[in-house]
């Protein structure tokens, strides 16, 4: 596994306790869930949802897993995602300076979109019944 290499300019906004590099499954997995939460909110409000997966202020959390916007307080933020005990930092949006506090593996990534997703569905499923009882 890839030992964590900051951005120009990240090792200040840090983030830095994270000490591995994001593999790109991870990332790939992690670009579909933010479009679901997208799809998720939008069906919930019938307005465009703020990513917490972008530089917004946002944030989402769930049973299942918690996302975070980068944050510009002075503090160091823990991370932006956190599925389990796994958590993943990236600077200003998702995709950039990504940083694990573990090694992830593919395995990993595939249980860990099986949960989320299947969160997301419970949550859907509870927004259509509150709709249908109006």
């Amino acid at each position: 596994m890839e030992k964590f290499k900051s951005e120009f300019g990240q090792e200040f906004a840090l983030v830095g306790q994270q000490k591995f590099t994001v593999p790109l499954i991870w990332e790939a997995a992690l670009y579909y869930m933010q479009r679901e939460l997208e799809i998720l909110q939008w069906n919930k409000t019938q307005e465009k949802y703020p990513s917490p997966f972008e530089n917004t202020g946002e944030d989402f959390k769930c049973d299942a897993f918690e996302v975070r916007a980068y944050s510009w307080r002075e503090e160091i933020q823990p991370f932006n995602f956190k599925w389990r005990d796994v958590e993943i930092s990236w600077y200003k949006n998702l995709g950039r300076g990504m940083s694990s506090n573990k090694a992830l593996t593919a395995e990993m990534a595939s249980e860990m979109l099986e949960e989320c997703l299947f969160q997301m569905s419970l949550l859907e499923k509870e927004y259509q019944n509150e709709r249908n009882s109006k």
